[in-house]
């Protein structure tokens, strides 16, 4: 993007256009796609409209672009009293979702400042996309690793390895455990208190989140099938006794001694617990505490932009992570990860056949109208591993396709794409089991209870955000004794596996929300059984 702009408008009918399309104008030469450009025009335009259509016409416009922190963005201000243009619903769920909009760039944030009311779009440029990026750093990596074995001498290489490769990427594995445990609990705490409306919005909003959290702790412990393919095989125990007090102790341990401890020690459980009570607080206070709901929400926000911010190092530490693994001789690890990738996709594909067929004989549609109904929003996933580029097509497709209610859809696909998380419930079950092979670590019938629980309520509480993978691989390993070395292997697949994982989360979601909606009689049925697709 080129130098800042500030340019000053008197609002009429005239600014509105002219603002509008100055603001796809930039967005086009910021590199963002034709599609997502106009939906920021269009965003734009019903802004200013509705602060005209309120009091503010005549008034100050002032229209800001430039980069923070290496993120392009627009600003619009206008003059005059407090209007929100996302409060005529005043739904507290419905803020909810914006919020996860605004997170994932899908939507501008609001704010309030000096007698001017702000929106801001942050932009997401076209890039090369991550295969592309995946195919750079592996070539790059493999073949800068290769010529420094060979050209190198043997002390140089390991004084390398010891002052440079692994102090930088250790670092980077610090800093991510020291943001895991509040990120998660910012995102957990805000997402119960997401339920908290009193209409009957608020009771839809209740069964639709214990529909998907229920499909995530399913599909966690159905994926137990796969333990024999990728595990090292139950540990011999004497004691079925043993077994039950590791569950027992984990149940017990959840309650901390202080309300610092499990952020200190970084006992994700105690930490995911005290969200959970806190969110419930503020939900049962309602009003009383609604400016405390609304710093959780901006700290949350905050440490978001945080983890984005840290997330765009990661190729640059997988680079290293492929050297360091070329010249210390462990590089077997990531090459005998094929054998994880395999299971996933006959993971993947399973879960994928259990969704279709049981909305088929539900709903008495064809599996093939499904699947064709389905692929256009597959192919964009998994072409981008994004489910934020996925987003406008999920959306067409559950409303012309499928036939869901327009207010449904409104608030349950930003929800599921936060909480609808049953392949990376999977995914998280079975690097667990394929490490704890390859590091030899006794896996029990109490091991593997708790490797369910953890998996699937990381895959829910970690928000879809770059980054969030490596959020969740760190949490998971603590917690259940996987050496921090897999951590930086598990961030070399998440290259590769991030790919399915995204592209099967988004087709199977439609198909959860096609069940929600017809318990609720909102869904035409013709529609979804129409061939047309």
């Amino acid at each position: 993007m080129a130098e800042k702009i500030r340019k000053e408008f008197i609002l009429d009918a005239a600014a509105c256009d002219e603002i509008s399309e100055l603001v796809f104008d930039r967005c086009i030469s910021n590199g963002t796609e034709r599609k997502e450009a106009l939906r920021y025009r269009l965003s734009a335009e019903e802004c200013l409209l509705y602060w005209l259509r309120n009091g503010c016409g005549g008034k100050r416009v002032v229209v800001s672009m430039g980069r923070f922190m290496l993120t392009p963005y627009i600003t619009i201000e206008a003059e005059g009293s407090s209007l929100d243009p996302y409060s005529e619903d005043d739904a507290d769920f419905g803020s909810f979702c914006d919020s996860i909009l605004v997170s994932m760039r899908l939507s501008p944030e609001y704010s309030y400042n000096n007698g001017y009311n702000c929106i801001k779009f942050r932009l997401r440029r076209k890039s090369p996309g991550q295969i592309v990026t995946l195919c750079l750093v592996i070539l790059s990596a493999a073949l800068a690793g290769m010529l420094g074995h060979v050209i190198l001498p043997g002390h140089v290489r390991e004084v390398l390895l010891t002052s440079v490769v692994d102090p930088v990427y250790n670092t980077f594995f610090n800093i991510l455990g020291c943001i895991a445990g509040p990120m998660i609990f910012l995102s957990v705490s805000w997402g119960v208190y997401g339920i908290g409306d009193v209409s009957t919005l608020g009771r839809i909003g209740r069964k639709m989140m214990l529909r998907f959290v229920g499909t995530v702790m399913i599909a966690a412990a159905c994926s137990t099938v796969f333990f024999p393919a990728l595990g090292p095989g139950l540990s011999s125990g004497s004691e079925a006794g043993g077994q039950f007090a590791s569950v027992s102790e984990l149940i017990l341990g959840i309650f901390p001694s202080t309300i610092v401890e499990p952020f200190a020690t970084g006992n994700t459980l105690q930490i995911i617990f005290l969200a959970i009570v806190i969110g419930i607080a503020l939900l049962y206070l309602g009003k009383q505490t609604s400016s405390v709901a609304r710093a959780i929400e901006q700290v949350n926000l905050l440490v978001q932009f945080l983890m984005e911010i840290i997330s765009r190092m990661v190729p640059y530490v997988i680079f290293l992570v492929i050297i360091n693994m070329i010249w210390s001789g462990s590089i077997d690890v990531l090459i005998s990860s094929w054998k994880l990738v395999l299971v996933l996709v006959v993971a993947c594909v399973a879960a994928a056949a259990v969704f279709l067929i049981l909305t088929s004989v539900s709903r008495k549609v064809s599996v093939p109208v499904l699947i064709r109904k389905s692929t256009p929003t597959f192919l964009v996933a998994l072409t981008t591993a994004s489910s934020a580029a996925a987003f406008s097509s999920n959306v067409t497709a559950c409303e012309k396709r499928f036939g869901i209610d327009e207010s449904l859809i409104r608030f349950g696909i930003p929800l599921g794409m936060v909480m609808h998380k049953p392949i990376s419930a999977i995914y998280n079950l079975l690097i667990l089991f394929f490490f704890a092979a390859k590091y030899d670590i006794g896996c029990s019938i109490g091991w593997i209870c708790v490797a369910v629980f953890i998996s699937a309520v990381i895959a829910i509480a970690t928000p879809p955000i770059p980054g969030g993978g490596a959020v969740a691989y760190s949490i998971l390993f603590a917690q259940m004794g996987i050496p921090s070395d897999a951590l930086a292997v598990a961030l070399a697949l998440d290259l590769i596996t991030d790919f399915l994982i995204t592209a099967f989360e988004m087709l199977v979601l439609p198909l959860s929300l096609i069940s929600v909606s017809a318990g609720l009689g909102m869904i035409n049925e013709d529609v979804l059984r129409s061939e047309d697709a």
